[in-house]
């Protein structure tokens, strides 16, 4: 009789750890027609995967949404976008995603006030911004074979002012004291320099110097050239690297920007806010930037890489009792791991929170069901 008991309280703990542990249901939908091979006759064989995962975490109801794209097939991209296609701005996922016709789309990484991205961003080979912090970003991105990484970088700036190297601080930022800041057209139409004491380089369209200007006000940024700007003691450093010259005008200015560890030719980049999973371990804190505790469960949105190198885009919905109630950092770790997502980044959660899928936003944003602006989203693109 007591083996029987056994046997009995054995199978209720194992029927009770599957109904915690893994979903109730899963749908899962290929993306259209043009995203697919034409001799796929497999979902597996397709480019672009798109599934809704219903089931319970921990005793938690959950929703997950996720899509998963293998970058192997010719003609599916994937594409960083800024609201408004600008450093300053909000739009809403569906929109940015709407305009470069996108299949599918994500929101971004963190943002500061007034839009701006929280890190280093590149998009169609073009650097656009940098944090103010520019040592050991975990970054996502695209390299020159179409491949994607993730990887924790240093970013090296600099401008050449005739054959005279500087080393800069920071590009399409707000500078602080004592800074060298390049500007391009990505960050608006000026500066934003006000109350500023600084000396400002600008470049016209074949990289050359227009103008040298000292002032307190801000800059115009030239639309086909950049403004160099230069505060505090590196006011100084930027003035004697053109003052051997008597007609500046036209002398060459070029910026130069290396990582570390190098990468061949980036072509698409955004920096998340911390590691969730790295190389198959869980390495999220208790308390990350961005986002303060993880131990709260939230909704969660990542970029990740699973083992057969498909990229891999998730949002959990959450703060949604009865619905979805979002995961905390630890349980999302083990959750990407045990959809085999080795390496993985946070990108913005809580409300930000959203996916769209052929124009239409899939999951269900926390705060009223509405989609938040915000200041950038990663969109899944067909060339």
């Amino acid at each position: 009789m007591k083996y029987f008991v056994r046997i009995g309280i054995a199978v209720v703990i194992m029927i009770t750890a599957a109904f915690l542990l893994f979903p109730e249901k899963v749908q899962e939908h290929p993306l259209p027609p043009s995203f697919s091979v034409p001799q796929a006759s497999t979902v597996e064989n397709k480019s672009v995967i798109y599934k809704e995962i219903q089931g319970k975490i921990n005793g938690n109801k959950q929703v997950v949404h996720m899509l998963e794209i293998n970058m192997a097939h010719e003609g599916v991209s994937i594409l960083p976008v800024l609201s408004h296609d600008s450093i300053f701005g909000f739009e809403k996922t569906s929109v940015m995603a709407q305009r470069v016709r996108a299949k599918a789309a994500v929101n971004g990484g963190f943002f500061h006030a007034y839009g701006q991205p929280s890190g280093f961003t590149v998009i169609d080979g073009k650097l656009i911004c940098t944090p103010q912090k520019m040592t050991d970003r975990p970054v996502f991105l695209i390299n020159g074979q179409g491949e994607a990484e993730i990887k924790d970088i240093d970013i090296r700036l600099s401008i050449r002012v005739a054959k005279q190297l500087l080393k800069i601080d920071g590009i399409n930022r707000e500078p602080l004291e004592d800074e060298i800041i390049v500007f391009t057209p990505a960050y608006g139409v000026t500066t934003r320099t006000n109350n500023q004491d600084t000396f400002n380089i600008l470049t016209g369209a074949g990289a050359g110097m227009s103008h040298l200007l000292a002032t307190s006000t801000e800059v115009s940024i030239p639309q086909e050239g950049m403004a160099i700007t230069a505060t505090g003691r590196k006011r100084q450093e930027l003035e004697a690297a053109v003052n051997p010259f008597s007609d500046y005008k036209g002398k060459k200015v070029e910026m130069i920007y290396t990582t570390v560890p190098a990468v061949d030719n980036i072509l698409q980049a955004f920096e998340g806010g911390f590691w969730v999973v790295k190389d198959g371990q869980k390495v999220i804190r208790k308390r990350e930037n961005w986002v303060g505790l993880t131990t709260n469960r939230e909704p969660r949105t990542i970029a990740g890489i699973k083992d057969n190198d498909a990229v891999v885009f998730m949002t959990i919905d959450g703060r949604q009792p009865g619905y979805s109630t979002g995961v905390t950092g630890r349980e999302l770790a083990q959750y990407l791991l045990n959809h085999d997502i080795e390496n993985a980044l946070m990108l913005d959660g809580g409300a930000s929170t959203t996916m769209v899928v052929n124009g239409q936003v899939v999951n269900r944003p926390s705060y009223r069901q509405r989609e938040r602006m915000i200041g950038g989203a990663i969109c899944v693109v067909e060339k």
